[in-house]
């Protein structure tokens, strides 16, 4: 029995990983400051993606890597305008503020919120939605019920849970109708 061939990895993902591996070697020569600092500011989104986050997309990372940059942006700004782009003075300065600290940890946790946050208020909005939809369905089901007779309803009265009973003596009796009429 011949083997199957594996299929490859597409040669554009690769391309991609390497010239993000070269761009950040060159982030990393050309702006140590700003390296330490978003290492430094961005451990919750670290700690996400290494410990925490186990889905293959990486969605937890994103939530809270998105919002924890957003976080540590203005103070990488505040380096590179004050400080340059090798002043480990101004980096020190930074990171050893505890209100910068504070700005770059709380947009992590805004992540997390709402990363918690988002599924039951979904959940809750999906839930109400299909109840107006069954509620719009059974009222015209009522609707089609009262024109067209309750021989319509033939196969739902299985799903209602109505005896077959009923649907019996309503074509019994408009039977009976036909023949007296008749």
């Amino acid at each position: 029995m011949a083997k199957k061939p594996q299929k490859a990895a597409p040669k554009g993902n690769q391309k991609g990983y390497v010239l993000a591996w070269v761009i950040a070697g060159i982030i990393i020569l050309f702006t140590p400051s700003t390296v330490f600092l978003l290492v430094i500011g961005m451990a919750p989104t670290l700690v996400a993606f290494f410990i925490v986050d186990r889905h293959p997309l990486k969605y937890t990372s994103r939530t809270v890597g998105y919002l924890n940059f957003a976080g540590c942006l203005p103070y990488a700004l505040d380096l590179w305008e004050n400080g340059g782009i090798w002043d480990f003075e101004r980096l020190v300065e930074i990171v050893s503020d505890p209100f910068s600290l504070l700005v770059m940890y709380s947009t992590a946790a805004v992540g997390w919120v709402i990363l918690f946050l988002t599924p039951p208020v979904v959940a809750a909005y999906l839930s109400v939605t299909y109840e107006m939809k069954e509620k719009r369905f059974k009222a015209r089901q009522e609707e089609l019920v009262e024109s067209w007779g309750r021989n319509v309803r033939h196969g739902a009265s299985e799903m209602d849970g109505e005896e077959e009973l009923d649907r019996v003596d309503d074509v019994g009796a408009k039977a009976s109708d036909g023949n007296a009429a008749g």
